[in-house]
């Protein structure tokens, strides 16, 4: 149990609360079962129309791999699902469990490909990932499929005093896809090398295929890196936004782009992100926590209990503070800082930041997870995922992340 904190575990609306016409694929199908007598050869528009009113997961997914004339029919068709938490790797298996609100578990995959790795999330149905052999790589968790990026041996960093753990644990920092990895323009970008302390974080990047990382000649503490309007921007630790030049070029730069927001925290953990069409920076408030167990033993903890929140104009390059997200959902710690039209995706409680560990010299020296959901209408009271409620929240090497399947 936590002390001096708020705890409570989200409830989403049971299946049986949706409209049985449009909410199980089986339903649907039952209805044209005796007008079709070859399901193989049903008109590509209708079995379409019947996968925009299929809102299982499990069934949708089944839909794609009945047969091969259905799985061309749907290839390129659009689906809104939940946003997944991924938990940890559990210990002597290969089995990864999905869940929905962070609680509920709706998805378990053998996934032995990844076991060992550290990962972390996209928006893409993708997970970055990172191993012992310091190969970089990229897997979908439906698919099975696997894209090389260029190993870590072809980045110009000293790694003869550090042990594959501690480059595992520590070497990446964070991890940015600009577009779905099958798309021809797609670009990885990375903030690596901050091993150990009093060292500066470095860019890099590479599309799949490539055979070396392209490094750009820029140092400094940074704390996330997005893709908006076209462009990479990173932001620092003091808050400070840069943007990426001449990525095509021989000599691509990163160059200051609009001063830090006021923000009451400087220090504080940043994060920046596309929010419906606007260039947005959230600040991660975490304060230390008392939190006592049946042993006796009482931790202190870090755990977030609020977010700053700005909005950048472009023009000007002034920021101001704004306290609601809209319509959207946030996600961000172990994964690419992404937004979603919460209305898109079920379960997606909008103006909320859900959010993971994501701090490799603080999570794996503490026995309790900071993984919650933080309404921006009720701000400071933060609905946390209880480690006793939820298995697999605590790891080693790599915590659990957002992940949009598809």
């Amino acid at each position: 149990m936590r002390l001096g904190v708020t705890t409570q575990i989200i409830n989403y609306p049971a299946k049986k609360e949706r409209k049985p016409n449009c909410s199980s694929f089986y339903f649907i199908m039952s209805l044209v079962k005796e007008q079709v007598a070859d399901w193989g050869n049903i008109v590509g528009d209708i079995l379409r129309c019947i996968a925009d009113k299929t809102y299982s997961f499990q069934d949708r997914v089944r839909m794609g791999v009945v047969c091969r004339s259905w799985q061309a029919s749907l290839k390129n068709e659009k689906i809104n699902f939940h946003i997944f938490l991924m938990l940890a790797e559990k210990k002597n298996s290969d089995r990864r469990c999905f869940n929905i609100g962070a609680t509920e578990t709706i998805l378990e995959l053998e996934l032995p490909e990844i076991r060992g790795k550290r990962c972390w999330g996209t928006p893409f149905g993708w997970l970055v990932t990172y191993g012992l052999d310091l190969e970089i790589g990229l897997f979908n968790p439906l698919s099975r499929a696997s894209i090389s990026l260029p190993s870590q041996r072809t980045l110009d960093y000293d790694i003869t005093h550090h042990t594959p753990q501690q480059l595992r644990l520590y070497f990446i920092h964070k991890v940015l896809l600009s577009s779905s990895p099958t798309s021809s323009d797609c670009i990885v970008m990375i903030i690596y090398g901050r091993v150990v302390d009093g060292e500066m974080d470095s860019l890099a990047f590479a599309k799949p295929g490539d055979q070396a990382w392209t490094q750009i000649p820029f140092t400094s503490l940074l704390d996330d890196v997005n893709y908006f309007n076209g462009n990479f921007f990173a932001v620092s630790s003091m808050g400070q936004l840069f943007l990426f030049e001449d990525l095509n070029g021989p000599a691509p730069k990163v160059v200051e782009f609009a001063a830090p927001p006021p923000i009451d925290e400087p220090h504080d953990k940043k994060y920046i992100v596309d929010l419906g069409g606007h260039l947005c920076m959230m600040s991660r408030l975490q304060f230390p926590n008392e939190v006592s167990y049946d042993s006796g033993k009482v931790e202190l903890v870090n755990l977030t209990e609020d977010f700053d929140i700005f909005k950048l104009d472009m023009h000007t390059k002034n920021w101001e503070r704004i306290l609601s997200l809209g319509d959207h959902s946030l996600f961000l710690g172990n994964c690419s800082t992404f937004s979603v039209l919460a209305a898109d995706h079920p379960g997606c409680k909008p103006n909320c930041i859900y959010f993971t560990d994501d701090n490799p010299y603080y999570y794996t020296r503490v026995s309790v997870s900071d993984i919650g959901i933080y309404n921006c209408d009720i701000r400071e009271d933060v609905d946390y995922i209880d480690d006793d409620e939820v298995p697999d929240l605590l790891n080693s090497f790599s915590p659990p992340l957002w992940i949009k399947l598809f």
